[in-house]
């Protein structure tokens, strides 16, 4: 199973239909950033997301990618170390 990147309700959503979470539920927050693709959610649904925008005050603002994480994997921003 996949490592997620970012915690979050994939049910969740702001006033503007977007999911949302936190900085402070992000495993790598550097990572982080307007246009970035993550794999978000929890022990009960995941998908890979697209960052929208980070607030000032750490709130991050998503789109879910239609389709299966096997689908969207290679669009997942992962860096080798």
């Amino acid at each position: 199973m996949d490592d997620l990147d970012l915690v979050a309700d994939l049910n969740a959503q702001d006033d503007d239909g977007l999911g949302w979470s936190t900085l402070a539920d992000a495993v790598s927050p550097d990572r982080v950033r307007p246009g970035a693709m993550l794999l978000a959610g929890n022990d009960q649904a995941r998908a890979v997301v697209r960052v929208v925008a980070v607030d000032d005050d750490g709130q991050i603002h998503f789109t879910v990618l239609s389709g299966s994480v096997a689908k969207n994997r290679h669009l997942l921003d992962r860096t080798s170390a």
